[in-house]
């Protein structure tokens, strides 16, 4: 049973055997496990009032059979997950994602005995139905962020693609509030909005958003870079740069009271700059590398404060990649690769200061995706592994949490899920069909760990 929906007959099979089927596959002959006596025993356990996959947190009834014999005693157990027995039966609670066994051992009447371990694939809750954010009739979504605070609640940004304005919506769990952020205005201050990026403070649920903005025809070269922030149901805007912005990033410093810091690249002699909020409506920026002139990534700290982001050089028609990590004034850097192009490399942080960067999009059959960056102290002393994730695809997002990696893949106008099964392959959910050119985003919620994902279908920011 992998994450896609599968046919799984009633009759399970025993004695090692991993309880899997296929669309379009016979089941699998029973096998009959030898018991401990002079003669076999020959097992089946039913599943019962269950259908398909294996659902994680589902609690799933079982009963075992003994061909020919009377059953004396059973034991039941399991790996992982909760087991209720009940004789010939059991109830399990299915545990996390991933391979789980299930064991029984039999004492028959007349004294013989068998006993095995069966393995089970248990996949990830399904996503929630997607629904439309915003119902209004302008398009919207063709670039979505979505997050999620402490307490579950989302938070989505969203564009309107008819009108190039930025909007934000809140989920409490059942429905959707929207607000706008900017845009076109009168005697406002409002302008036309381009990109955006949103983080969330975990633990109050402040969003704070950097989005590129300007007047006349939006292009990289007509916009500066904005902040936004929402404070006592209002949304404050603040000017963060006069210069023209080419590629940005926020973060939120967690040494310093969630203080947000947004990186940002302009035209190629400014360099890259560093801006930090010091109070309302005051930012400090710093040029750590005249050098440096080209973000490529999503921007993080790490919990003592230190700033990573990737940026590229280009040197005779290659690029090179760099992580870099800002840690107070001192710029460290750990070289990545060279390649024939740069695409920009979404972020999140994995254990033991695994520093993970998916590439946007590859080209088919390039073998690198994502980039498993161990950070050292310094930086130069890191090591990094690179994992593909699938042949090809023209955007994606990624997230990390429960102990896998979450990503979400857009090829053409095909959407897909994916995350890793017990020996670290990929395992894809089909999310159907959205807009091509749309750039969609995804989020675990803390609370449940259920994956969830921003996008654009039918012309409208959804959610699933």
């Amino acid at each position: 049973m992998s994450m896609r929906k599968m046919w799984v007959p009633r009759v399970l099979m025993l004695g090692g055997l991993t309880l899997l089927a296929g669309c379009g596959r016979e089941p699998r002959p029973v096998e009959v496990i030898q018991s401990r006596g002079a003669e076999g025993v020959a097992l089946l356990i039913e599943r019962e009032d269950g259908a398909g996959p294996y659902v994680e947190s589902t609690a799933e009834r079982f009963r075992v059979v003994a061909s020919g014999e009377t059953i004396k005693s059973v034991r039941w157990s399991a790996n992982a997950g909760v087991v209720a027995p009940s004789n010939e039966r059991v109830t399990w609670t299915l545990p996390t994602a991933g391979t789980a066994s299930l064991s029984v051992t039999v004492e028959t009447e007349s004294g013989k005995t068998a006993e095995s371990s069966f393995q089970f694939n248990v996949v990830a809750a399904p996503l929630a139905s997607n629904s439309a954010i915003d119902t209004r009739p302008d398009v919207t979504g063709s670039s979505c962020d979505i997050a999620f605070d402490s307490t579950g609640k989302g938070h989505v940004i969203y564009t309107n693609d008819t009108h190039n304005s930025l909007w934000y919506a809140s989920w409490d769990g059942t429905s959707w509030t929207t607000e706008q952020i900017d845009g076109p205005g009168f005697n406002n201050g409002g302008v036309f909005v381009a990109k955006s990026q949103l983080v969330v403070d975990p633990v109050t649920g402040t969003p704070h958003v950097a989005y590129s903005k300007g007047t006349g025809t939006i292009t990289n070269t007509a916009t500066r870079v904005g902040y936004a922030t929402r404070v006592n149901g209002a949304w404050i805007r603040e000017e963060v740069d006069a210069s023209v912005v080419l590629r940005f990033s926020i973060a939120l410093n967690p040494a310093q009271a969630q203080q947000p810091t947004i990186v940002f690249t302009s035209n190629p002699s400014a360099g890259l700059k560093v801006a930090t909020r010091t109070a309302a409506n005051t930012w400090s920026t710093v040029t750590p590398s005249t050098s440096i002139h080209a973000l490529t990534s999503d921007a993080l700290f790490d919990a003592a404060g230190a700033l990573h982001f990737i940026t590229h050089q280009s040197s005779s028609g290659y690029v090179n990649q760099f992580l870099q990590v800002l840690r107070g004034s001192t710029l460290e850097s750990f070289p990545l690769k060279t390649s024939t192009s740069a695409p920009w490399l979404a972020t999140a942080w994995g254990p033991d200061s695994h520093f993970l960067a998916l590439s946007n999009g590859i080209s088919e059959g390039e073998w690198n995706a994502i980039e498993d960056i161990t950070v050292g102290t310094p930086a130069a002393s890191s090591t990094r592994r690179v994992s593909t994730v699938d042949y090809k695809y023209a955007s994606s997002a990624l997230a990390y949490g429960g102990g896998k990696p979450v990503v979400v893949l857009r090829n053409g106008t095909a959407l897909t899920l994916g995350t890793t099964d017990a020996q670290g392959f990929w395992t894809y959910t089909q999310l159907g069909t959205v807009e091509d050119n749309s750039r969609p985003s995804v989020a675990i919620r803390p609370t449940d760990g259920v994956p969830h994902v921003c996008f654009q279908r039918d012309g409208k920011v959804t959610f699933q």
